[in-house]
């Protein structure tokens, strides 16, 4: 437990510089180019996260999975998730770039096209990181990808505000595409340190066996997370609907996207910190440690609590300080109350990161399918049904994230615990004679 702490301990001061960073990127952001351009650029996103999503999703953890079992050809393993992304990739950016029209129109804002155009470079750039930083975990070097998550947040944060502030009077649809250029050069500068810190990789052939074992470990948890993006952009077509329905102008509902996913939801991520840190390392310990049970139950219990720990001194700290956050960094006094609601998904969100990663180190992704799909069509219904309200409004999105974000946790904790008696069990080869 004692290396599993230390390696969190780095990926912890890693996290904590770039979370710093990032949260003074959205700081900055939010203050340099307003709620309706904040708005146009979070519509583009949840876009072009489907396309990113089958490049990352699941990814890191399928490579530390596979890197970090006993005998495992390392070189082998990466040759084969780098072969697997470059295959997805040509098939994503072509479609993406062909259908970027249509989804900009479907998404009900023109302004949203050149923001899903900056984005595509990210899609390659993005899941060959993805197999590199997972397999680097896989190795027990969490150093390499924490410095690496430094740099790309340290380009991303420096270009993106001077980008910003260089074409401060741009009009909204070039302002919302900014900090996508300076994301594509962040994603340069951390593939490159990747590539030049790992084996080369000259000679080795990449084995359609492992290709096909990465795509089996990525595949649940690319579903869930194809389901909950396609739930998100359709989600970020809803609300903006639901809100014009309730009475608001169509800036105003735009506004109000911004408000929730451009601001609250990057301060209620900030657990992310700490335990983005224990969901990483969790993986590989886990995977290691199959088949001693006490072992593996005091260590799944060490890492839950210790989430639970960190989602609540951050749900206390959102609630009591709402208002300072509100009226002192984004100066939006409609977020005091917005934040004081949805506080209790800081807990929830720690909890839920950190059983993911458990759940991946078993193996039990198929089995959290079906909860974070159900999960994710409970937030949908939830906001089509109360963010029409006038009384309601943005508020509804909010109970909805709640509703959504409790029903993943109770569902990944029933996962866990049948798993759990499960190997509990033991097998005809284990009893006595």
């Amino acid at each position: 437990m004692s290396s599993l702490k230390k390696q969190a301990l780095v990926l912890t001061i890693a996290n904590a510089y770039t979370r710093a960073l990032g949260f003074v990127l959205r700081l900055m952001t939010a203050r340099l180019m307003g709620a309706q351009a904040l708005g146009v650029m979070e519509l583009a996103s949840s876009a072009v996260m489907l396309a990113i999503t089958p490049v990352t999703a699941g990814v890191p953890t399928a490579m530390s999975r596979l890197a970090a079992q006993k005998g495992a050809d390392e070189r082998a393993v990466l040759r084969a998730g780098l072969s697997l992304v470059k295959r997805l990739t040509a098939w994503l950016v072509p479609g993406m770039l062909l259908l970027s029209p249509l989804i900009a129109w479907l998404l009900g804002d023109m302004r949203t096209l050149l923001s899903i155009l900056t984005s595509l470079p990210m899609i390659g750039l993005l899941g060959l990181c993805a197999v590199y930083s997972g397999w680097f975990y896989g190795r027990d070097d969490v150093a390499t990808p924490a410095l690496s998550e430094c740099a790309e947040q340290t380009v991303r944060c420096m270009l993106a505000l001077l980008l910003l502030i260089s074409f401060r009077h741009s009009s909204i649809a070039v302002t919302a595409a900014l900090p996508n250029l300076a994301e594509v050069s962040a994603g340069i500068v951390v593939w490159w340190m990747f590539h030049h810190k790992s084996p080369r990789l000259t000679g080795v052939i990449p084995s359609p066996i492992i290709r096909r074992e990465i795509l089996r470990l990525t595949a649940p948890t690319t579903g869930a997370r194809l389901c909950q993006t396609a739930l998100r952009a359709l989600n970020a077509v809803l609300l903006p609907v639901c809100l014009r329905r309730s009475g608001l102008s169509a800036d105003a509902a735009t506004a109000q996207f911004g408000l929730l996913n451009g601001m609250a939801m990057p301060l209620l991520m900030l657990p992310g910190i700490v335990t983005g840190a224990i969901c990483m390392v969790a993986t590989p310990a886990v995977a290691r440690q199959e088949g001693q049970h006490t072992r593996l139950q005091r260590t799944m219990r060490q890492l839950l609590w210790s989430a639970a720990g960190v989602g609540a001194a951050a749900m206390i700290a959102l609630f009591l300080g709402a208002d300072f956050f509100s009226t002192r960094l984004y100066r939006q006094a409609a977020l005091t109350p917005l934040l004081r609601l949805m506080a209790p998904a800081a807990l929830l969100m720690a909890i839920q990161q950190v059983q993911f990663g458990l759940i991946t180190g078993l193996g039990l992704q198929n089995k959290a399918l079906t909860g974070t799909v159900c999960a994710s069509f409970l937030s949908l219904g939830v906001t089509a049904l109360l963010c029409p309200l006038p009384g309601i409004r943005l508020y509804g999105a909010a109970i909805a994230t709640l509703a959504g974000t409790l029903m993943r946790v109770l569902w990944n904790a029933a996962v866990l615990r049948s798993n759990r008696k499960a190997d509990a069990i033991p097998h005809c080869t284990d009893l006595p004679d």
